[in-house]
């Protein structure tokens, strides 16, 4: 079969698809379903963020991945494909949570991770005797060994690092999360425990991909203490640089971020969400603990680890002063980068169902639920007041005062500082660049076409 995959781009306040010149990262998913399918079909990747759609040639099979903010564009795509007769399959996190809303709009839909039922999809629609669902029997169990495959990918649209072959490429270790916080949909598409990718084929899809540059998408890098001791330590020989997210429960296992800083580590994303205990109490996320945020950020600076932190804005217990305590936090503790988004009630989670139960939900508007959007009411904030506090601290973060103070700071533990300047200058700048137009850096790509 002639096989195309996409990864859809999202729909702006304008309707239009959101274009860029280039997009941050391949898509895993598209690159693992690649390295699933057997090599006697033809496989075209479409990343849409930074690539036109070819509607013109004829696909036996249209596969589209996608996540709720990105679900009205991949509703589009899916329905030009098929008033062209291409059957169309759609998969990914939103499909999983409402696969009855979304087999409205495709021929067949994925609810949950592929590895188990990707070939008997295959050939289901090989022998034109698909189902309307697939699911696995249970979570696959990571074992086999999947080699994400890129060469169906226009690796052109994707920046590289200043002297690298390759773009940033992204890996996997590990799948599942034990917590249950309220906002969060990961414990529901990848399961309530940990499961482990064996350390020995994680090192064969570095060997295989071979670039000088990771970002590990775990949404806990160190969530298996074990596992993940062994793992930096097989990757120290690698000599390659990574980031990753990772827990505030990390600080339980300080050793862990002196053995990351040696496997390569240079920058790790942490989920701290708020300063504001009431607020992490109130989304189960208790064992965030505001008071040990300034250890933490300290022996990540110590190891040469650049503390990244994500801020949620928009809670129940947020008031205006919220936002100025946690700008002022975060630059007394020399926070490298943050990131701050709008508390989104996102489908299949606890806060989505608490906020329709209470009548809060202003719309369901999918193109809308993207973390900078305000999608429910605020109780303590007006819409207003959320939206315009949540643009002036992300821009007064990446105000050009903040931003030399950061560079200095963050240069002074660098391994490479000449690399790291410009790296650090470059991203600092970009970010308060988008953050200026309104726009999140998190978008999706660099330089916004329209």
């Amino acid at each position: 079969m002639r096989i195309l995959l996409v990864y859809p781009t999202k729909l702006g306040d304008d309707g239009k698809p959101v274009k860029y010149k280039k997009a941050f990262l391949p898509p895993l998913s598209l690159a693992i379903a690649s390295g699933l399918t057997p090599s006697y079909h033809e496989v075209m990747v479409v990343n849409d963020l930074a690539e036109e759609i070819d509607y013109s040639i004829h696909y036996d099979l249209v596969g589209i991945t996608s996540m709720t903010s990105q679900i009205e564009r991949a509703y589009q795509i899916a329905h030009r494909f098929r008033s062209k007769g291409a059957r169309v399959i759609m998969g990914g996190i939103h499909a999983t949570i409402l696969p009855q809303e979304v087999k409205q709009h495709a021929d067949s839909v994925i609810i949950g991770e592929i590895e188990d039922i990707w070939e008997e999809i295959l050939c289901d629609f090989e022998n034109n005797n698909y189902k309307e669902l697939y699911q696995g029997p249970s979570f696959p169990d990571l074992q086999k060994l999947v080699i994400p495959r890129f060469d169906s990918f226009n690796m052109k649209i994707y920046p590289k690092p200043i002297g690298y072959r390759l773009p940033i490429m992204p890996i996997f270790t590990t799948r599942g999360c034990p917590y249950a916080c309220d906002f969060c949909s990961v414990s529901k598409y990848f399961g309530r425990t940990y499961r482990v990718k064996p350390i020995a084929n994680v090192l064969k899809e570095i060997d295989a991909i071979s670039a000088q540059y990771y970002f590990f998408v775990d949404d806990n890098i160190a969530g298996n203490i074990d596992y993940s001791r062994e793992l930096f330590k097989a990757l120290i020989p690698k000599k390659i640089r990574w980031l990753s997210q990772i827990s505030t429960t990390v600080l339980k296992n300080p050793d862990l971020i002196d053995l990351a800083a040696k496997a390569g580590c240079d920058c790790l994303l942490m989920g701290i969400e708020s300063i504001n205990k009431e607020s992490l109490q109130s989304i189960h996320k208790g064992f965030n603990k505001p008071e040990q945020y300034g250890e933490l950020f300290a022996r990540l600076r110590k190891a040469g680890i650049i503390p990244y932190a994500s801020i949620i804005f928009g809670f129940d217990h947020d008031t205006l002063e919220q936002f100025r305590y946690t700008l002022e936090f975060l630059m007394k503790h020399k926070v490298g980068l943050a990131t701050f988004t709008i508390l989104t009630p996102l489908p299949g989670t606890k806060l989505f169902e608490r906020l329709k139960d209470e009548g809060r939900l202003l719309h369901q508007n999918w193109s809308m639920y993207d973390l900078n959007h305000i999608v429910h009411q605020p109780k303590n904030l007006t819409v207003k007041e959320l939206y315009d506090s949540f643009w002036k601290t992300f821009q007064e973060f990446y105000s050009l005062k903040n931003i030399t103070k950061r560079i200095f700071y963050n240069l002074t533990i660098s391994s490479k500082p000449l690399m790291g300047f410009f790296e650090d200058l470059f991203y600092q700048l970009f970010y308060r660049k988008v953050v200026n137009t309104y726009e999140h850096p998190f978008s999706g790509g660099f330089g916004r076409l329209n």
